[in-house]
């Protein structure tokens, strides 16, 4: 999934490419980008569990969606 990581109300998000718009100043992130970060992240934190919560952000992520997926 491509994904769009873009400034909203001073913090920093990532948005569906799809579900959004593009904007001025978003940074792109393609499929296979996005697929390096989520390998990585896996790596990273193998073998551990895994509860954070970001709900102020997941707010934020929430109000620019204009489409499902």
């Amino acid at each position: 999934m491509s994904i769009r990581i873009r400034k909203v109300n001073d913090k920093t998000v990532a948005l569906c490419g799809f579900e959004t718009d593009p904007k001025s100043g978003d940074i792109y992130l393609d499929d296979g980008q996005h697929y390096a970060l989520a390998a990585k992240f896996a790596r990273d934190w193998q073998n551990q569990i895994i509860d954070w919560q970001y709900p102020d952000i997941w707010e934020d992520m929430d109000t620019q969606k204009i489409r499902d997926a």
